[in-house]
């Protein structure tokens, strides 16, 4: 089994994510230019670096799956880290993998000193372990997912997620993703309508307070549930944004 990451300065993450995956016979470590220490980590944990310029999540993603000498590749984000619960059910596989071509982990967010059980972030079942043939990863940036063709089960066990630091980083990532959305959008032909302004941001913070039952998640959900809402906003009037300034003038 080969592990894949894809990092750009994740010296606080990727030592953790790496020793939680230690039962991979190998590892790749898919860098686009960090500036810390994150190569040197990498290299120090056994890891092989290949380093490219940035081309997408999926596009990053599927070079180090390439480059897998192994049928099945584990793919992970620096912030991840298999749970002891998840690396036993990842460790005895072995009478199951003839059986099957891909296995969805159960993804727990650690956000604001707390596990997030609710707010549409638990559970998330996600593909991240899977038979190089049956699977690759595509979809609309940033939100990229494996695209998968075979037989597939769920493992028990989370697969822990520190996502971001506090909230103005969670900001900042907001406007970041918002902007991937807004131009993959665009660049699919999409424009943004007076309802997608107006009705979408209010109806995303209903769903994740209360739908999601956010609320449950104290004040980390109410952050969550603002940040989901600010988040749809920014796509959308980013998109109309993209979409005025390509129109003749």
């Amino acid at each position: 089994m080969t592990l894949v990451v894809v990092t750009l300065n994740e010296e606080a993450n990727l030592r953790r994510c790496l020793i939680s995956a230690d039962f991979c016979q190998h590892k790749i470590v898919v860098d686009s230019g960090s500036t810390d220490r994150t190569v040197d980590i990498a290299q120090e944990m056994g890891a092989e670096v290949l380093t490219r310029n940035w081309t997408g999540f999926a596009d990053q993603k599927n070079f180090g799956v390439a480059a897998a000498k192994t049928e099945w590749v584990l793919c992970l984000d620096a912030d991840e880290e298999i749970s002891p619960e998840l690396r036993q059910s990842i460790v005895t596989l072995r009478d199951r993998l003839s059986q099957h071509d891909g296995f969805e982990l159960n993804r727990h967010a650690f956000y604001l000193n707390r596990f997030i059980n609710h707010s549409g972030w638990y559970p998330e079942w996600r593909l991240f372990l899977y038979r190089k043939s049956c699977g690759s990863w595509g979809g609309s940036e940033p939100h990229a997912h494996v695209k998968f063709s075979g037989r597939k089960a769920r493992l028990r066990g989370d697969l822990y997620h520190y996502t971001y630091r506090d909230i103005r980083h969670h900001a900042q990532k907001t406007l970041c993703y918002a902007q991937t959305a807004a131009q993959a959008m665009f660049e699919a032909g999409r424009h943004a309508s007076f309802f997608d302004l107006r009705a979408r941001a209010p109806w995303a913070f209903v769903r994740s307070l209360f739908l999601k039952r956010g609320f449950l998640d104290g004040f980390a959900g109410l952050v969550i549930a603002w940040m989901s809402a600010y988040y749809t906003f920014l796509k959308y009037a980013l998109l109309k944004q993209l979409s005025s300034k390509a129109e003749p003038q």
